[in-house]
């Protein structure tokens, strides 16, 4: 990868982290206040799914995208199923923690593979 290019995706995973927190912390703030405009929340995290994405980190995408299919299932529902909302509250703050660490070239936190595992197993 040349210079330029190095550049550039480090850019780019620094801006995909800013946006991340944003996201997560309009899904966190959604969770701990028990809204029920569950649509809000599945489109910050459907678009965190796609962002992750493009920008090459598969497991935040796949992280993103549990938590997205949770939260639609909670749109069509009217309520999140029992204990989840804790769950995609740590899966936001270990997506918005992913993605810091891959702007800083650092190592996936380990709780990024924790909440896989808990959205995934449910």
């Amino acid at each position: 990868m040349s210079d330029k290019a190095a550049a550039e995706k480090t850019e780019l995973l620094a801006t995909f982290a800013e946006e991340a927190r944003r996201r997560c912390d309009v899904i966190a703030a959604g969770l701990a206040t028990a809204t029920t405009d569950f649509e809000t929340m599945r489109a910050e995290a459907h678009a965190l799914r796609g962002t992750a994405g493009v920008v090459g980190l598969r497991r935040l995408s796949e992280l993103a995208g549990l938590m997205e299919s949770d939260l639609a299932e909670a749109k069509k529902t009217g309520v999140i199923r029992g204990g989840r909302d804790h769950q995609i509250a740590d899966a936001a703050k270990a997506l918005a923690d992913g993605a810091a660490a891959a702007a800083k070239g650092e190592e996936e936190p380990p709780d990024v593979g924790r909440s896989l595992a808990q959205l995934f197993s449910a």
